[in-house]
């Protein structure tokens, strides 16, 4: 079989993982370190396709009672969960056979003995209870909770319900139970299976801020009562089932947030958080350089490690270089094509809204040059603030937009940045679309504005640019400040899309100054160098003298002298632009290199 059909990608099973890929990376450690850690109940957040539904799926599986249709234990020889931990021979279909590996977590004998199979686990994912009104997220969580149910079934044949129960599980069976009922849901089911097992059960409940989320972007701003409801429709789902539950052994809440003001663990005293700047757990999710190397050692692929680190360098968690698993994955699965997987993966709206904010454009343009932000990172992240600056960093931090770099981890300050090529791209993208709203222009008429310069008509150019600004939203009218913010930004994201044939440098020192931006050709390409600058101006009568300010400073200074360096370039063509509010002034001089 071929090596690439063996990778399997986008499943939260850890069964159909095990048995349908031949390339694995195994973090069954993480059952050890969840075990062994305190707090009754621990929250872990990680950024989206990190790996978190699966680590809970392989913990469940290890901890299971695992019983058949009747509610009856099956025996340690006949058991697949422990075959998938310890080893041993599969039949996948009708009969195919397969020889499991032993995990890590095979040669913890005392773990083993002690928790492999021995508890009864409730599992429940929110990734999906999501709606346009509080009615319909509340019908999404029973029809979670049906699923839910339909797991346990074999309990009413087990004679150990009452029959106000049995009712009672039927209605939840059949998403009908009440708004109270449906609260109660998960402690009444706790209840049940520590009644029958008569041992306490562990509540592993992930992606709990999913719900809250979506009703933060649907509600919060234009029906805030609704954002409430649903709010207390989750916190007391979760705090009845996790906080004083007399059948809870241990509980596990995963998410990308840690919410305040959401009051969901609020007022409880039993939960210890992990967050992607804590030691603990740093490694259990997303792949180590280690794990990566090997990965690239079995799958035959002819990208290069150096392009892998480029587009997929790891993040800074808690101490450790951690990659992204999903982009990862996807690019072996796809022969080591690089893409943008990450992205196209979806699910990000919370984010892509505060990309689009006016207030952020100046950062993430900076972060685009290559710039760190010196930030106090707090872990919680507060709704009612998130058009503060601290707060959307924040939310882009745990999310997986910036790499976390310590500078005083007794006051949490820290360096952050783009950690690698691929989420250079968002913010590039993200910085393009607000520019395409400010301008109400395409991303085609774009490339062809890019493409005026490339050829050296700049008159064309001109004229283009000038149209585009005539028909711009307001921009200039909230200050010479935020102008030049979005000049910036529109120039940024032009000659982004020229990446495929020039390298771009920002602010690059070259003879006696600093040039806004080169371009350099790439050998394959053209063979002309351009050297922009740009400057802003507040009376319209100055725009044409600014502008051939800037061109004087860019020949009398020298900036392309690094230019004359690349023995292929043979031209240069200088370009000086001058805005002032809608208007525009170009001057430009080319010569041979």
């Amino acid at each position: 079989m071929d090596m690439q059909s063996d990778i399997r990608t986008g499943t939260d099973d850890f069964s159909k993982l095990l048995l349908n890929s031949t390339v694995f990376v195994d973090k069954s450690l993480f059952i050890k370190e969840f075990l062994l850690s305190s707090g009754e109940v621990l929250l872990i957040t990680r950024p989206r396709r990190w790996g978190k539904s699966l680590n809970m799926n392989m913990l469940s599986r290890f901890l299971a009672i695992e019983v058949d249709k009747d509610g009856k234990p099956i025996p340690q020889e006949q058991s697949l969960n422990r075959k998938l931990f310890l080893g041993g021979e599969v039949t996948i279909g009708d009969d195919e056979k397969k020889q499991l590996s032993s995990l890590k977590i095979a040669a913890e004998e005392k773990i083993v003995k002690r928790y492999l199979g021995k508890f009864p686990v409730i599992t429940l994912g929110l990734k999906d209870v999501k709606g346009d009104s509080y009615d319909k997220t509340l019908k999404k969580l029973k029809k979670a909770l049906a699923e839910l149910f339909g797991k346990h079934a074999y309990l009413l044949s087990t004679n150990t319900m009452l029959k106000y129960e049995q009712d009672l599980f039927d209605e939840y069976l059949q998403a009908k139970s009440d708004e109270v009922n449906t609260q109660d849901s998960l402690y009444f089911l706790s209840k049940l299976l520590r009644r029958y097992f008569k041992k306490p059960v562990y509540i592993l409940v992930d992606e709990y801020d999913t719900p809250i989320n979506n009703a933060y972007l649907k509600f919060k701003s234009k029906n805030p009562d609704t954002f409430d409801r649903i709010v207390e429709l989750f916190r007391d789902l979760l705090g009845k089932a996790l906080k004083g539950n007399e059948n809870l052994q241990r509980g596990l809440v995963t998410g990308i947030l840690r919410l305040a003001k959401a009051n969901i663990f609020s007022d409880w005293n039993n939960v210890s958080e992990y967050t992607l700047l804590d030691k603990r757990f740093a490694t259990a999710y997303g792949f180590t350089q280690a794990e990566v190397d090997v990965l690239l050692d079995i799958v035959p692929i002819s990208t290069t490690r150096e392009q892998i680190r480029h587009w997929y360098n790891g993040y800074n968690f808690g101490g450790a270089t951690i990659y992204n698993p999903w982009s990862i994955m996807s690019c072996l699965s796809n022969e080591g094509t690089l893409d943008h997987y990450w992205i196209d993966s979806g699910g990000d709206a919370l984010v892509d809204a505060i990309l689009l904010n006016d207030r952020v454009q100046e950062n993430l343009q900076r972060l685009t040059r290559g710039e760190k932000l010196r930030r106090i990172v707090k872990k919680k992240i507060v709704f009612n603030t998130l058009d503060k600056p601290d707060s959307i960093y924040d939310l882009l931090l745990f999310s997986g937009y910036l790499n976390p770099e310590v500078v005083d981890s007794v006051y949490r300050i820290y360096h952050l940045s783009v950690p690698n090529y691929e989420v250079q791209y968002i913010y590039q993208e993200r910085i393009l679309a607000w520019v395409e709203a400010k301008l109400r222009v395409s991303s085609e008429e774009y490339l062809d504005l890019s493409q005026m310069l490339v050829e050296g008509d700049t008159a064309a150019f001109r004229d283009a640019l000038q149209g585009f600004l005539n028909q711009a939203t307001s921009f200039y009218q909230v200050g010479s400040k935020m102008a030049e913010i979005f000049y910036s930004g529109f120039m940024s994201c032009l000659l982004s899309t020229l990446h495929t044939s020039y390298r771009m440098e920002t602010e690059y020192e070259s003879g006696t100054g600093r040039a806004d931006v080169i371009l350099i050709p790439k050998p394959t390409s053209t063979q002309q160098a351009l050297v922009l600058e740009y400057k802003v101006c507040e009376d319209p009568k100055q725009l044409l003298p600014t502008a051939q300010a800037g061109l004087n400073q860019v020949l009398s200074k020298d900036y392309a002298a690094k230019v004359r360096l690349h023995e292929h370039v043979q031209k240069v063509l200088a370009v000086s632009l001058a805005f002032c509010g809608k208007k525009v002034a170009l001057e430009a001089s080319a010569a041979s290199v």
